[in-house]
């Protein structure tokens, strides 16, 4: 007689946890999305269920008709690209020796980068600090402050770490140096978390809000979050003054959400299974 197979409804609780989870997390972004495509005329005590009550694309026209969006999306593409080179290149310097064990102090060095993880200068220490470096009113100064994150690099070091030491004694042997052994060996294989700090480094410059109201005075060099929150405060306050606006300030601040993230959204998936791999490898080896 054939045995009886115990039917198993883990599985069945695993797929409906995640499913009743994904949607928990991604109804907040729909909402938003059917807020923007609503008619801004509708009053919001209708409310918004899973499409607009009367579709409308006036917010985003009345958003995209500023002039001022387009020189903000130029300065935070330049920002996110240049921003991310940089924090790039100086987290790899700083992991692959990190990574090393016949480097002498290693324990120290990395020491003292875990403590910039607990305690910061300041605000008011570090703005003297970028005035002096005469980056005030640039962009430099929304790319080289906080170019390396320390939880980033730990990141990255414990993955050049399983990189097996074999590989690197063979180039040695071949009378390959370590910046040679750097950039053709240890790189291509690493791209699973070249992606995903990459990743993580160019969301948090693209979002870079404070720091460009902070230290850039200059209107021609605001980037997208600064000038979208402009607009939203124009928005209020001509609401108050009892302004006639085509757009209601909740729209506008809906569309304004969609327009900052829309850009990220589109890349992620390119990058999501370098992503995932880089955390996951990053996080277990070393």
């Amino acid at each position: 007689m054939g045995t009886r197979r115990r039917w198993d409804g883990f599985p069945v609780f695993n797929y409906t946890l995640f499913i009743v989870l994904g949607i928990i997390m991604l109804y907040p972004f729909w909402y938003v999305l059917m807020y923007s495509l609503n008619d801004p005329s509708v009053p919001t005590s209708v409310g918004f269920n899973l499409y607009p009550k009367e579709f409308s694309l006036d917010t985003y026209r009345q958003v995209l008709s500023q002039s001022t969006l387009y020189t903000g999306f130029m300065n935070s593409l330049i920002v996110t690209a240049g921003g991310t080179l940089i924090s790039m290149l100086l987290t790899i310097s700083c992991a692959y020796p990190l990574s090393k064990t016949r480097l002498k102090g290693r324990n120290g060095f990395f020491w003292l980068f875990f403590f910039t993880m607990l305690f910061s200068g300041g605000m008011i220490p570090t703005y003297i600090l970028v005035s002096k470096l005469h980056m005030v009113n640039t962009l430099w100064a929304l790319m080289v402050p906080n170019a390396v994150v320390v939880f980033y690099m730990i990141i990255m070091t414990k993955f050049f770490r399983g990189i097996p030491e074999e590989l690197i004694e063979s180039a040695k042997i071949d009378g390959a140096h370590d910046f040679y052994i750097l950039v053709r060996i240890v790189l291509p294989l690493s791209k699973a978390v070249l992606a995903a700090v990459g990743l993580m480094y160019g969301v948090g410059k693209w979002n870079e809000f404070m720091a460009g109201i902070i230290y850039i005075n200059d209107s021609k060099k605001y980037v997208l979050q600064v000038i979208l929150n402009s607009m939203l405060n124009e928005q209020t306050l001509a609401s108050q003054a009892g302004s006639s606006t085509v757009s209601s300030p909740e729209s506008v601040k809906m569309a304004a959400v969609i327009l900052t993230i829309m850009p990220i959204v589109m890349v992620y998936p390119f990058l999501q299974k370098y992503f995932v791999k880089g955390m996951l490898i990053g996080a277990v080896k070393g």
